[in-house]
Formats: structure tokens, sequence, C-alpha cells
């Protein structure tokens, strides 16, 4: 006569009702970041929440057993992407303190150079706009 193995609870680990409390309190945590993110004024302040935002979806891939997924996501969402934001305003604001004519070629005028839709309306800046002189 054989006898079967005696039935066993789940092998799994992330079953039964303490596995779905830390899913949905990931899930939570993940919505709470991302609302973070949305309402974040600075930009640069912005990036690290963001960088919050990304660990937090790590751990969240990680807890419902997507590994390769949640290494990605630590990578990419909590170091480069933060960090390409940051870089990104470092550049612009170096290029804005530089000055309006730092970048063209030619020298001259700066209205003279620029002969776009707004040209006609005199102010010099070629965007469209019109009105005043920014000078």
């Amino acid at each position: 006569m054989s006898t079967a193995p005696p039935a066993t609870a789940s092998l799994d680990a992330l079953s039964g009702p303490l596995a779905d409390a830390l899913i949905v309190t990931a899930l939570a945590m993940a919505a709470l970041m991302a609302t973070a993110v949305v309402l974040t004024r600075g930009t640069v302040r912005q990036a690290i929440v963001l960088s919050g935002y990304g660990m937090v979806l790590g751990l969240l891939f990680l807890i419902l057993q997507a590994p390769d997924v949640a290494m990605s996501q630590f990578g990419v969402g909590t170091v480069v992407l933060p960090l390409l934001v940051v870089l990104a305003l470092h550049a612009t604001r170096r290029h804005r303190a530089e000055g309006p004519g730092a970048g063209h070629a030619g020298g001259g005028d700066e209205g003279e150079q620029n002969a776009g839709p707004g040209a006609e309306h005199g102010d010099g800046h070629g965007d469209g706009h019109g009105g005043e002189a920014r000078r």
C-alpha cells in the first residue's frame, strides 16, 4: 500500500493574508510616492523624491517576485534617471547663466539675427508673442 505524503501548506512564500497585506502596503506606498513626486515643487527636490519612488517600485517588484525587474528598477529608477534629471537641470541653468547671445555664431545684435515670427512685432526675440522688448 502506498501512502501519499501529507498535505502541506503551500510552499509559496507570498501566500496568505500576511503576504496580501504586504502587497497592499507596497502598492499604497508606490501610490503615495508617485503623488509626492507630482506635488513636489523644486526640481532638484523632485529628482530626489523620484529616486525614492524608484526605490519603492523596486521593493514592490521584489515583493511580487520579479527580482530581475527589481534590480533593473533599482539601477535605473533609483540612480540613473534622477542623475540624468539633475545633470540636465545643471546644464540648463549653466546655459542660461552664460547669457542670451553666448551660443550664437557670427556676432551682431540678437534682434538682427533672429528673423522669426515675432520679428515683425519688434521684440527681437522671434518667439511669436510680440509686445515689449525684454531688455
